[in-house]
C-alpha cells in the first residue's frame, strides 16, 4: 500500500470504515451459520420464531379491542353530539323567549316613557308658549 503510485485519492487504502464493516459481516455471518448449521442454533431459531408469534397473536388481541374500544368511543361521541345538538336547540328556544320577554317590557317600557314625554311636553308648551295670556295649541 505504501509503494502506490496513486496520491492522496487513492482508495489502496482500507479506512475504519471498510474494517468496522468487515468485522460487523463476519459476526453476522457466524450467527447465521450458528442458528441454521447446527442444533443448538435451530432450536434457539424455533424458540424466537415461537416467541415472535406469541407476540404477534398478543399485538393482533391488544389491536382488536383498541378497535372495538375506538368503535365504541366513535359510537358513544356520537350520542354526546347529538344529544348537545338538541340540547342547544332547546337552548336557542329558552333564550329566544327570554330575549323576546325582555325585548317586549323594554319596547313597554319605551312606549311609557314616550308618552311622558308628549305629556310633559303638552305641558311645558302650554305654561310657557302663550300669547296674550292664551295658549298657543288649541
Amino acid at each position: 500500500m505504501e509503494n502506490c503510485d496513486h496520491k492522496d485519492d487513492c482508495k489502496c487504502k482500507k479506512s475504519p470504515i471498510f474494517w468496522g464493516g468487515f468485522f460487523l459481516g463476519g459476526i453476522i455471518g457466524a450467527v447465521v451459520i450458528f442458528l441454521l448449521g447446527t442444533k443448538e442454533g435451530k432450536k434457539v431459531a424455533g424458540e424466537i420464531v415461537d416467541k415472535a408469534e406469541e407476540y404477534e397473536e398478543e399485538l393482533e388481541k391488544k389491536v382488536a379491542r383498541l378497535e372495538k374500544h375506538g368503535e365504541e368511543m366513535v359510537a358513544e361521541a356520537e350520542k354526546i353530539k347529538e344529544k348537545v345538538i338538541k340540547d342547544a336547540e332547546k337552548g336557542k328556544k329558552v333564550v329566544s323567549e327570554q330575549l323576546i320577554n325582555q325585548l317586549d317590557g323594554t319596547l313597554s317600557k319605551i312606549e311609557g316613557l314616550q308618552k311622558k314625554g308628549v305629556a310633559l311636553t303638552e305641558e311645558v308648551h302650554r305654561r310657557y308658549f302663550k300669547k296674550n295670556g292664551k295658549s298657543l295649541s288649541s
